[in-house]
């Protein structure tokens, strides 16, 4: 391994512990498990959006790691209830299931869809919170291709969200 891969898997392990504020956006507490494995299980829990734990409402401070898995589960999850609302307004046009494959126009939204990815991105991941680790090391690979397969990581590329850093706008003072 040559000394840039070492500092880059070095720096890259530093940098999953940055923390990072994101808001749920959704009327319900989510609660989500971390090293359930471990000695001692830890929970963490991000507001629903009426309710303030201190970092303003719905918001929470995470580890880049645990905001990063957050922030998955929750697009995903506001799209497949998109979804599923958008379903249970179609379906009553449909009565038979040989007249619902028959309408081909009926296309399901996917989890994945990068247009939706880069709308809801933003509105969860509020930014960088503060940074552990020492100075930015370049990454020794090719930068030049963004697409990862990935929708969150494609959508944290395109919007230049990754080291965003979050401003409470509640403090400034004019």
């Amino acid at each position: 391994m040559s000394q840039a891969s070492a500092d880059y898997a070095r720096e890259k392990s530093a940098r999953s512990l940055d923390t990072i504020r994101v808001h749920n956006p959704t009327s319900e507490d989510y609660v989500f498990w971390d090293d359930k494995l471990g000695p001692t299980a830890k929970k963490s829990v991000v507001p629903k959006a009426q309710q303030d734990i201190g970092k303003g409402k719905g918001n929470n401070d995470l580890p880049r790691y645990l905001a990063k898995r957050y922030t998955k589960a929750m697009v995903e999850q506001i799209i497949t209830k998109t979804s599923d609302a958008e379903w249970e307004k179609k379906k009553k046009q449909y009565r038979t299931r040989d007249e619902m494959l028959q309408h081909a126009e009926v296309e399901p939204t996917r989890t994945n869809d990068p247009k939706q990815w880069e709308e809801l991105f933003p509105k969860i991941w509020l930014g960088v919170v503060e940074k552990w680790g020492g100075a930015d090391i370049e990454e020794p690979t090719d930068k030049t291709v963004n697409y990862t397969g990935n929708p969150m990581e494609d959508a944290m590329n395109r919007l230049a969200l990754d080291d965003k850093q979050y401003e409470d706008s509640q403090t400034e003072t004019t």
